[in-house]
């Protein structure tokens, strides 16, 4: 009796690590992209394709005085986390969208808010809200960011723009 029951706790153990191993992402997915990412369109083309800037001008836009490299994100209550997600791959602020789904389940929202999208069974990201993000953030900080660290709150988006300088 006393051997089955080791021989049934190892294997419980060998099967719970292994489901971890599997489903847990590549650690190099959760790396910070940076600006030279492969990615269908950059940030700049979304500038020049909704904000009418000169290509000159969107690709100058973060260097500027003052300016910190990052973009406005500006999240709307039409939003799905699924499209967040998608268009943050999209434009190459993330590597793989799994691993910002694992990052944003496993890290800890100190903001719950009620009206936001809901991310795992305790996590929001405001909604009507915007964040400061780069590529140069990890998936850990981006989460981080966007489940913590809204930068303001808008009442309405006349506009739906998903990206601003």
């Amino acid at each position: 009796m006393g051997k089955k029951l080791i021989i049934f706790v190892l294997l419980v153990f060998v099967a719970f690590c292994g489901y971890y191993f599997l489903t847990r992402p590549n650690t190099e997915n959760f790396k910070a992209p940076g600006r030279d990412w492969k990615s269908s369109k950059k940030v700049e083309d979304y500038f020049v394709s909704n904000l009418h800037m000169s290509p000159e001008e969107a690709s100058t836009i973060r260097s500027k005085p003052g300016v910190d490299g990052k973009v406005n994100l500006r999240i709307n209550t039409k939003v799905t986390l699924t499209a967040l997600v998608s268009n943050l791959a999209y434009y190459g602020f993330i590597r793989d969208e799994k691993s910002l789904f694992y990052a944003l389940e496993h890290t800890k929202d100190t903001t719950p808010n009620t009206v936001s999208l809901k991310v795992g069974r305790e996590g929001t990201i405001d909604t009507n809200a915007e964040y400061r993000i780069s590529e140069n953030m990890t998936a850990w900080e981006l989460a981080d960011t966007l489940l913590n660290k809204p930068s303001g709150h808008f009442p309405f988006d006349e506009y739906n723009y998903f990206f601003m300088p």
